[in-house]
């Protein structure tokens, strides 16, 4: 019984749960604006651009050149901006702001639904959410044993009716998130 127990809490413990602040994670590919406060209207003018990281996981700053972007969040890469904008000796006290454009950001839904797509990602976005917009379930797809798959490996396995009676239970999908629902 105790080994039980423990395997329980070990497998409780040792999955990631879905978390919201890993959403904003920066990758390849993410196109986003950039606005610059504290400083001059006219060098504010020449970082009001969009950009776009990439595959290096890179942007090109003007005066500061190149700058590592993936893996950081938004308000992480805004404090690096900040601090090698003061570190040149460029500005004193800038402020910078990152806001990133959602359309360049999708999951996927395979398998088991009536439209198996590749859909636009939103902060909102559940799996029930998800697989409603691809129709629902197709007539050989399975409510149980639903994977989440993120970054190469499956972070959940779900159960369509579970979610429909706990809908707490119903997790968030991130960004580049592949869902397989089983046929």
């Amino acid at each position: 019984m105790r080994t039980a127990f423990a395997l329980a809490v070990f497998l409780i413990v040792s999955i990631p749960p879905l978390r919201a602040e890993v959403v904003a994670t920066l990758r390849a590919g993410d196109v986003f604006e950039m606005r610059l406060g504290g400083v001059p209207q006219e060098s504010a003018a020449e970082f009001a651009l969009a950009y776009t990281i990439d595959q290096g996981g890179t942007i090109n700053v003007p005066l500061i050149g190149e700058v590592k972007a993936a893996g950081l969040r938004p308000a992480e890469l805004e404090r690096v901006i900040q601090t090698k904008l003061v570190a040149g000796q460029f500005f004193t006290k800038p402020t910078v702001l990152v806001n990133v454009a959602p359309a360049t950001r999708f999951m996927s839904l395979t398998g088991g639904v009536q439209r198996p797509q590749r859909l636009a990602w939103s902060p909102d976005a559940t799996l029930s959410s998800a697989i409603g917009e691809c129709g629902g379930l197709s007539d050989f797809g399975k409510g149980n044993g639903i994977r989440v798959i993120r970054e190469g490996k499956v972070v959940g396995v779900y159960d369509l009716k579970e979610i429909q009676k706990y809908p707490a239970k119903d997790p968030k999908l991130l960004p580049g998130d592949q869902v397989i629902v089983r046929e």
